[in-house]
């Protein structure tokens, strides 16, 4: 289903909205509410970074475990190192400001949106081949040794980055006393795409 979206199409994957209400109907409609506005702010940090390079937005697709926004090429390396850290910075950015919201008007919606926003500025940093950390390690590898080379690092990362989420999954399990809501985010992103 295609939808005109941003000067572009939005698209919408059939999994999505099966995805969207599993969570909704397992964590609830608060806490699903909170991180769809972290997920949110993150791919409109992606839109606002397009923007701001002067490209423009061709499409955004919704997947049940992400999104992705594409653009027009970008016109160089800076520029396509900016788009990819754009969603990262809009992530960080909400989790300060709530956070200090939080600090005068305790609120558990606005703390699970600064947990949700934490939660996705964090493991986009990590160097997986479909995260932003991931693209933007292959940007700044290029840049300095070559498109083989960049692809070697960011094939090591990415094998790093799987077995850092894999064990932080496990860790995780552990300390929540064996709840496994957040366990699957984590190992659903380790697995090799």
């Amino acid at each position: 289903m295609y939808m005109p979206f941003l000067g572009g199409f939005l698209r919408v994957s059939v999994f999505a909205p099966a995805a969207f209400w599993l969570l909704a109907a397992s964590e609830g409609f608060l806490p699903f509410l909170c991180i769809a506005a972290a997920a949110l702010a993150h791919e409109a940090g992606h839109a606002a970074a397009i923007k701001l390079v002067g490209s423009r937005v061709t499409r955004v697709t919704v997947y049940p475990f992400g999104g992705l926004i594409e653009c027009t090429a970008a016109p160089d390396t800076k520029s396509a190192f900016l788009i990819q850290a754009g969603g990262i910075a809009a992530n960080a950015a909400c989790a300060l400001v709530f956070a200090c919201v939080f600090a005068f008007a305790k609120n558990a919606c606005v703390l699970m949106f600064v947990f949700a926003s934490l939660f996705f500025a964090l493991t986009n940093l990590v160097p997986l081949r479909t995260s932003d950390g991931g693209r933007m390690l292959y940007i700044a590898a290029e840049s300095r040794t070559g498109a083989e080379r960049a692809e070697t690092i960011s094939r090591t990362a990415a094998a790093a980055g799987r077995a850092a989420l894999a064990a932080a999954a496990l860790y995780i399990l552990y300390l929540s006393d064996y709840n496994n809501g957040l366990c699957v985010i984590l190992l659903i992103a380790a697995i090799p795409k």
